[in-house]
């Protein structure tokens, strides 16, 4: 090659190298909610999806239902999918009501009542609580009501029948629930057993109901006192005593379901509003769910994010949320270059959505953590919408544009262009004994590949070579991801080294 086109070719190269390293980083956007919908997040711990926009869910804290497989459980009613059923399969249900998601408490829906005669009518199947025959131990009535407007005739809850008196004669049986003067009232005719005798007791609310307010309302009895409660938002609103005084004594009066087939439970009959989370327990409940949302936190934990080579630069984490009242949402993540980092629960750091970090948040691995907690009433929760990762790709640094060689004895020197890339930190230089298998051993300066550690080196020489035997040569260049995470390899060069002659 004339020196005149050596020339030439040196400084074409030179200007790419320079044009180069002035190239911008390669800056990635990334969501975790995505084309999967939440597909990369791995743990969801008390969290729910909640409509969002297009076909996208938000992320909230998990409201508050109850289970529907616990032995205590008789009936449960949530009115969140489309066809009305009770979770319990105790009871049969005949529905002339629409379940909707315009107004709720718990849950996904609520159950609309528009004032019909028949609203939801439940027929007890063999072993539930309110079936044929069956002596009642303690139990618990509670479910969410809003009235939207007030009917005198509106009955809320009842249970109807026909049972005998000592003498044979057939009596009504109630368990009413209905509206009176705007509060509600629980009366028991004939439904706590007393030989020889009828028994009328009646429960009347201290508080007046307030349309378009939501409000639970929950009576227990305990079979061991006698004990009858009625309590509204989980305060007591009034106390009576199935017993022969009325007052707590040792002889107490049990329920006693009728023997007759044919009794029924009514929900909502003539009633205009909602009602949500109907449940009736074989149990009496010491602290029920009266708010939306309880006290456990709601935590959500990503997938382990390949951000691409190591030492790849986090820049933001942007997360799109409602966080209403005083909840609150706290924001974590760990970013590494090792894989098992991720996988160890320390480690986590704060972070503000948003906010650039400037720190040394270097690495090819990402985890991101959200804790949500709702309102101090409990009736509201965060919500996501979405969670995006900015960041730049690390890229590999540019292998030398060419590698010279030129044997010497026992030994070959090698050299090549300087390179200019901000991040540079060394070269490998790699050699064998045959075409593109750089496994060479007996180098003085070490087996392939050799550590140079000088970002600014030219050249080097590599001793201790068996002259006259062919060696095949290339080089690469590591930045600030480490010499684990070398960049191309140059073009393979040969040479041999000589043993010098004198003439």
């Amino acid at each position: 090659m004339s020196i005149t086109k050596y020339r030439t070719m040196k400084y074409i190269i030179l200007l790419l190298m320079l044009i180069t390293s002035f190239l911008p980083a390669l800056s990635r956007d990334l969501s975790l909610r995505g084309n999967d919908s939440w597909g990369k997040i791995e743990e969801w711990n008390n969290i729910e999806l909640y409509p969002g926009k297009g076909d996208f869910g938000n992320l909230g804290i998990k409201s508050s239902i109850y289970p529907s497989d616990t032995p205590e459980t008789d009936l449960l009613i949530h009115f969140d999918n489309s066809e009305i059923i009770d979770s319990t399969d105790n009871y049969k249900i005949n529905s002339y009501i629409k379940p909707t998601d315009i107004d709720k408490t718990i849950g996904n829906m609520s159950g609309a009542f528009r004032g019909f005669e028949k609203s939801l009518i439940l027929y007890p199947k063999e072993g539930s609580l309110f079936a044929p025959g069956n002596l009642i131990d303690s139990f618990t009535i509670e479910f969410w009501l809003k009235p939207s407007r007030f009917s005198e005739d509106a009955v809320i809850f009842a249970f109807t029948g026909t049972t005998r008196d000592d003498k044979g004669n057939s009596i009504p049986q109630e368990l009413l629930s209905t509206i009176k003067d705007r509060k509600l009232t629980w009366e028991f005719k004939n439904f706590f057993y007393s030989p020889g005798e009828e028994t009328s007791i009646t429960l009347t609310g201290l508080s007046s109901i307030i349309p378009d307010v939501w409000h639970h309302h929950l009576i227990r009895f305990n079979s061991s006192t006698g004990l009858i409660e009625y309590l509204v938002d989980g305060k007591p609103e009034g106390i009576k005593y199935s017993t022969p005084s009325g007052n707590e004594d040792e002889t107490v009066y049990f329920p006693l379901i009728s023997s007759q087939k044919g009794s029924t439970l009514i929900l909502g009959k003539n009633l205009t509003g909602f009602m949500d989370e109907v449940r009736v327990s074989r149990t009496f409940v010491d602290t029920p769910v009266i708010n939306r949302y309880q006290t456990i936190k709601g935590n959500i934990v990503s997938q382990t994010i390949n951000l691409g080579r190591a030492g790849s630069k986090l820049e933001k984490i942007v997360v799109n949320r409602e966080i209403p009242s005083d909840s609150a949402i706290f924001f974590y993540y760990k970013i590494s270059d090792s894989l098992i980092d991720m996988y160890e629960e320390q480690n986590w750091r704060k972070f503000s959505p948003g906010e650039r970090f400037f720190n040394n948040n270097r690495g090819s691995y990402l985890k991101i953590k959200l804790e949500l907690e709702p309102d101090g009433e409990e009736i509201v929760t965060p919500l996501i919408s979405d969670i995006v990762i900015k960041y730049e790709e690390n890229q590999q640094p540019l292998a030398p544009s060419y590698l010279n060689a030129e044997g010497a004895d026992g030994s070959v020197i090698l050299t090549w262009p300087s390179m200019s890339e901000p991040d540079l930190k060394g070269y490998l230089l790699y050699y064998g004994t045959s075409k593109g298998n750089y496994f060479g051993t007996g180098a003085i300066e070490g087996d392939s590949p050799i550590l140079i550690s000088d970002r600014k080196s030219t050249g080097y020489t590599v001793k201790g070579l068996e002259n006259g035997r062919l060696y095949y040569f290339s080089i690469a260049a590591f930045d600030d991801a480490g010499i684990g995470f070398p960049g191309g390899f140059s073009e393979e060069i040969t040479v041999r080294p000589l043993e010098q002659r004198d003439n």
